[in-house]
């Protein structure tokens, strides 16, 4: 009887801990735009292409262009697949701004023409959306040169059009839907966190549970938490309270890092908190689901 009671429970807990992967993909999936996928030039003729023909065939198969059902604002957002090449269309008269993935960090930068284009990095767009970003300037109209931007997390492949007249790229950025799945297999997540209110009434928002794939942290809120404000989160060290970047996917929280304590906190005087922390990975062998 206790077996069996035992194999219930391990039922019951797997199936509710395999749906994170697959409802986080499928968010992912509905708010990325679609991948743009060209048909490559017909040839007049029926020759074999030979291999120029061939490369410039899969760079148009592979390139990405502005999309009107791809905009926030005056932001282009596309989807990265790994081999897309981007577009980017600039202005003599304008700065565009390309904006990678928060907490993503830019390794090296190359463009084939570096003495008539202007491409530098910059840092921080703001505290709690903080991220790098990179400034693209022609010197003129008419130009055209690849921009390669390699970072922490992936390379992209950018191709840089100048053009005259007033329109041109203000913002660039990417959906990244290989972010919100959980990469690890749900026998590798860990959902060891003790949450609890510390300061003040038990929020709305108090998350309802919190996970790791050991490199990403994952903070999901209860749906009521959607029509309040939400707080600002904090790590906890041993040298003190750290304000951590995060990005918010549905009614999750990102963090692009592991914490042992962290802290949501919101008010001033008299402050609401919410402590979690990270519990040992084995301390509960019945929440680790696949192990034998």
């Amino acid at each position: 009887m206790k077996a069996a009671s035992i194999l219930f429970v391990s039922t019951l807990a797997a199936a509710a801990f395999s749906t994170v992967p697959a409802a986080v993909a499928q968010e992912a999936q509905s708010q990325c735009p679609a991948i743009n996928a060209a048909a490559p030039p017909a040839l007049s003729s029926r020759r074999a292409r030979t291999s120029v023909e061939t490369l410039a065939a899969a760079n148009v198969a592979a390139r990405q262009r502005p999309d009107a059902r791809s905009f926030a604002q005056a932001r282009q957002i596309y989807t990265y697949a790994s081999g897309a090449i981007y577009e980017l269309y600039t202005n003599p008269n304008f700065i565009s701004t390309i904006l990678l993935e928060p907490g993503e960090t830019l390794n090296d930068i190359a463009a084939g023409d570096t003495s008539r284009w202007m491409v530098t990095e910059a840092q921080a767009e703001a505290e709690v959306d903080g991220r790098t970003i990179v400034l693209v300037k022609p010197q003129a109209a008419n130009l055209r040169t690849n921009i390669v931007l390699v970072t922490s997390r992936r390379t992209y492949t950018i191709e840089a059009v100048a053009q005259s007249g007033q329109a041109y790229s203000a913002e660039v950025a990417w959906c990244y839907p290989e972010t919100a799945v959980v990469s690890a297999a749900v026998s590798e997540l860990n959902f060891e966190y003790r949450i609890r209110t510390t300061r003040g009434r038990r929020p709305v928002w108090l998350p309802t549970r919190v996970f790791d794939d050991g490199r990403r942290t994952w903070i999901e809120m209860p749906p009521q938490a959607s029509a309040t404000d939400l707080p600002p989160l904090f790590v906890i060290t041993g040298e003190g309270v750290e304000l951590v970047n995060y990005r918010l996917q549905g009614d999750r929280y990102v963090v692009d890092r592991v914490f042992d304590v962290a802290e949501l906190r919101l008010g001033t005087r008299s402050p609401v908190i919410v402590r979690m922390e990270r519990e040992g990975r084995e301390a509960s062998p019945m929440r680790r689901i696949g192990r034998p």
